[in-house]
């Protein structure tokens, strides 16, 4: 993956009066990288898409796309910037072809050659020239995607893109993203409620609450943050905290029953190292469990509120 970044974000703040909806945001998406934009509503995301999209503009900061500033360059740097952030809408009586070939003709003129390359790319090849009245949501969704990839896309912004698909449709979106990533090297950002799709596709992820970012990372590193080992021990309570002190436990809770304990290491480090260490040392070890986060744990704990928690008896 080249280190160049398609889209830098630094220091991006919007505000509407006294109301702050971004907030010195940083940002950076690369070739071949699909980074996922989180964030419950209101958080900023549909805020920052409209500004990369140059369809408003920042009060502070500045957003460079492809190394060019993009409100200085937007009409030549918005060519190559394909969206999708609504129910894409097409003509029904058309077929899919024939829609492609009107709705890029109002942008930038594209041969027949490069309108079937964009249809094959979605798996829509063999339906190109069926009615769109006749297509599945998630056919109309691919449609959306085949015609923000012309005519010729390097970054690709996806506004909720697996939004009312059923099991099946959500999966071929998302080897679609991934392949257009890895095969295309083209830069993609996601925004999207799905956690736990944005958790199998994205190589990134950015977490926006009240317009600020909250997190910034690597999908495994931001799941790795809260992760821990546990390990269940039989032993006097003297033995326990000899065996915290020698395997470098962070942490040990005494058990209901005399003789049992638990060891937490936080992070969880190298647990068969760990756990030979105790059995050289003659523990009885009765249970071993690594805890990691899910990106939904994550999310939900960053952006919680005092409003959150649900009163189950109050229904």
């Amino acid at each position: 993956m080249t280190c160049d970044p398609v889209l830098v974000c630094r220091g991006v703040t919007k505000r509407y009066g006294r109301h702050t909806a971004l907030d010195r945001l940083d940002l950076e998406l690369r070739r071949g990288e699909v980074v996922g934009l989180l964030g419950p509503n209101g958080a900023g995301k549909t805020t920052l898409i409209r500004m990369i999209l140059g369809l408003g503009f920042p009060t502070a900061g500045a957003i460079t796309v492809f190394g060019e500033d993009l409100f200085r360059r937007r009409r030549q740097i918005l060519r190559q910037v394909g969206a999708v952030v609504e129910a894409p809408a097409f003509y029904d009586y058309l077929s899919g072809l024939e829609n492609l070939r009107r709705l890029v003709a109002l942008t930038a003129p594209v041969d027949e050659a490069r309108l079937a390359e964009g249809l094959d790319a979605v798996g829509l090849t063999a339906a190109a020239r069926r009615r769109v009245g006749t297509y599945s949501y998630g056919m109309k969704q691919r449609l959306g995607i085949a015609q923000a990839l012309l005519p010729d896309t390097r970054l690709l912004i996806l506004d909720e893109p697996a939004n009312g698909l059923d099991p099946h449709g959500i999966a071929g979106i998302r080897r679609l993203i991934r392949q257009l990533a890895e095969s295309k090297r083209m830069a993609v950002l996601v925004s999207s409620h799905l956690l736990g799709e944005i958790e199998q596709v994205c190589d990134r992820v950015a977490i926006l609450h009240h317009g600020t970012c909250l997190a910034q990372a690597g999908v495994d590193e931001i799941r790795a943050r809260e992760a821990r080992l546990e390990v269940d021990v039989a032993a006097t309570e003297a033995a326990l905290r000899a065996l915290a002190d020698r395997s470098g436990a962070t942490q040990l809770s005494l058990g209901g029953e005399s003789g049992q304990g638990t060891l937490l290491y936080r992070p969880p480090g190298d647990v068969p190292g760990r756990v030979r260490v105790l059995a050289a040392a003659g523990a009885d070890i009765l249970r071993v469990q690594v805890h990691r986060e899910t990106l939904e744990d994550v999310f939900l704990r960053l952006t919680r509120t005092e409003h959150d928690d649900v009163r189950i008896d109050a229904f």
